[in-house]
């Protein structure tokens, strides 16, 4: 527990009793001494009046000197004061103490003077005859020409007033001895409750709420103050709660929220981020970005063009809306509106970025798709329509000339054929339409009968064709024809762009993928064919993509191949990686789901090769 002393409240409460009682001391002290003095001089003073007035009845008229001083003599030595006859002129006609002959004249003498004028005269002054302070009282007796004169020494007076002052000193040293101790008492205890107050709005303060209410008793001032400490510590808390949930929803709203949410003031500081924007921005998730400049967040023009045209635009009476590119192909939305306080003064905006990259890009692909389906569309119906009206309009005289166009009709009939089959095809799977007969099957049973296919087309080519199966090999789980449809696909693709004399490896095995999921079979189909770019690696399953789309046609490829095993794959719960090197050929890896779980103990590399 804290010592009093060292409480400054305390401190200061006991040290201003403590002027106070001691100045009060020290002034009643003074001023009681005083009063006692001044009224035992002037009882004195009366007492002597008195006896001089009986004395002077005593004395007998025309007498002075030597006679007169022995008669004041015996008179001094009964009263036990000085006495002294003093002339209407100031002569000292007689006196107790000293001869009169020998004292100076008197007229000056303050009591003397008062006397004269008054009848009576009183003083008090130091003696220059007997060398210490006298009380001097002195009458008039107009009757007899004189003045009678009694004077007492003051030490008796001050070792009164003295011993009087002493009991008063004790007394007063006493009652401002129990003041202090109730001021010292009291103090201590209204410190107690001040520092509890204290202590109490201390941890109010810094947001750390007392279990326990000040206890609060009586009805004085603080009493009320201590109640009313209970209460805005209860409604702070209420209210404190109230925000932090309020918070809490908004932070919720915010994580919840696909879009990315920024907030900047009006000079384009950043006022909150969300963390969609964050990761919109590539932005370190542990850095704050508060009052952070806008262009922290991203450097690229389009976002300062932004933010310019944002604080140019009075979005109280409209939202403002644009879409803006930035680095790498990426395309966002963006919406803003004022943000106000309660009298209606700007804040600053609230900017929410909708990431419409992929929108952008299936809508490229969109147009890219319409223009390719025209076009692969057109190509075959216009060779279809012209041979046709020829042979309406214009027929061949020689019967082997119609005969040829005829075959160039039946062939870009079977294309057009081909290109829609291939469409209804990749619409159904994307659609999920189609339903799948999965059963077990057998790798090596699967590309056995693929490769069967393609032995008379290989070897009119001249391109070897390889297969390699490991050994206790799991069953896969699928549909036989889409698996065997894309394997058609990837074999077919090897071989048309594979040179004469090139190989075609068809190869089955478990690997494990390193990221806690059972192993899966790839299959891979490899070939020594020209390559493809890395650049263009990432478009090859989109539909209608050609890396050599004169090439292409001429082989009479749809461009929807690889676009259709791409879904045959994810329809199976499989992915697919394609790897490629200019002039050292392609590797296709399919990974499909297993119907065992065992392992292999090396761990093979996914890399093409």
């Amino acid at each position: 527990m804290k010592r009093p002393w060292k409480n400054r409240l305390i401190v200061k409460f006991f040290l201003s009793y403590l002027v106070v009682v001691s100045l009060l001391f020290v002034l009643f002290y003074l001023y009681a001494g005083a009063i006692v003095k001044n009224s035992y001089v002037s009882s004195l003073s009366k007492k002597l009046e008195e006896e001089a007035r009986i004395a002077t009845r005593l004395l007998p008229t025309g007498l002075e000197g030597e006679a007169l001083d022995k008669i004041c003599r015996d008179l001094g030595r009964e009263l036990g004061a000085r006495f002294t006859v003093i002339a209407l002129d100031g002569k000292v006609q007689g006196d107790s103490d000293e001869p009169s002959v020998t004292m100076e004249n008197h007229a000056t003498r303050p009591e003397v003077l008062e006397t004269l004028s008054k009848g009576a005269g009183r003083s008090i002054r130091y003696s220059t005859t007997v060398r210490y302070e006298m009380l001097y009282q002195a009458i008039l007796q107009q009757e007899k020409g004189r003045i009678a004169r009694i004077s007492v020494p003051l030490h008796s007076v001050e070792e009164a007033v003295g011993s009087i002052r002493r009991a008063i000193f004790a007394g007063l040293l006493l009652v401002s001895g129990l003041g202090l101790l109730l001021s010292f008492l009291f103090s201590r205890a209204f410190g107690r409750r001040v520092t509890v107050m204290a202590q109490f709005s201390q941890k109010v303060s810094q947001g750390s709420f007392p279990n326990e209410p000040i206890p609060a008793k009586g009805e004085d001032e603080l009493s009320i103050l201590e109640k009313n400490l209970n209460e805005m510590s209860r409604s702070i808390q209420e209210k404190i709660k109230g925000i932090v949930a309020e918070k809490e929803k908004v932070n919720s709203i915010l994580r919840g929220m696909t879009e990315g949410v920024l907030v900047v003031d009006t000079q384009g500081k950043v006022i909150l981020l969300n963390q969609n924007a964050q990761k919109m921005f590539a932005l370190p998730p542990s850095q704050s970005f508060q009052g952070a400049s806008l262009m922290e967040i991203s450097r690229h023009p389009e976002m300062k063009k932004l933010l310019q045209e944002v604080l140019a635009c009075d979005c109280s009476k409209e939202c403002f809306t644009k879409e803006i590119s930035l680095d790498e192909g990426k395309w966002f939305g963006v919406n803003a509106v004022s943000l106000r306080d309660g009298d209606e003064k700007p804040l600053g905006y609230i900017l929410v970025f909708h990431d419409i990259t992929e929108l952008k890009r299936l809508e490229m692909v969109r147009a890219d798709f319409v223009a390719n389906v025209s076009h692969e569309l057109r190509t075959p119906l216009t060779a279809i329509r012209g041979y046709t009206e020829t042979l309406l309009r214009n027929p061949p005289a020689d019967p082997g000339e119609a005969e040829q166009f005829l075959g160039i009709i039946q062939r870009h009939s079977e294309r057009l054929g081909r290109l829609i089959d291939d469409l209804l095809t990749l619409s159904d799977l994307e659609s999920g339409k189609i339903q799948l007969e999965k059963g077990k099957l057998q790798t090596a049973d699967l590309i056995g009968r693929v490769l069967e296919i393609f032995q008379d087309q290989a070897g009119k080519k001249n391109i070897t064709l390889l297969r390699s199966v490991d050994a206790d090999l799991p069953l896969i789980i699928g549909d036989s024809d889409r698996l065997q449809q894309l394997l058609i696909n990837l074999i077919d693709n090897a071989l048309k762009y594979t040179p004469s004399g090139g190989r075609i490896e068809v190869a089955a095995r478990l690997v494990s993928l390193n990221n806690h999921q059972p192993p899966m079979v790839e299959i891979a189909v490899a070939d020594t064919g020209c390559g493809i770019a890395e650049k263009d690696l990432p478009r090859l399953t989109e539909r209608f993509y050609r890396v050599d789309k004169a090439r292409s046609r001429e082989l009479g490829g749809t461009g929807l191949g690889l676009a259709i095993v791409k879904h045959i794959v994810q329809v199976h719960g499989g992915f697919l990686k394609i790897g490629s090197q200019i002039q050292k050929g392609t590797t296709v890896r399919v990974f499909l789901p297993s119907a065992g779980q065992k392992r292999v103990e090396k761990l093979l590399s996914l890399q093409p090769f």
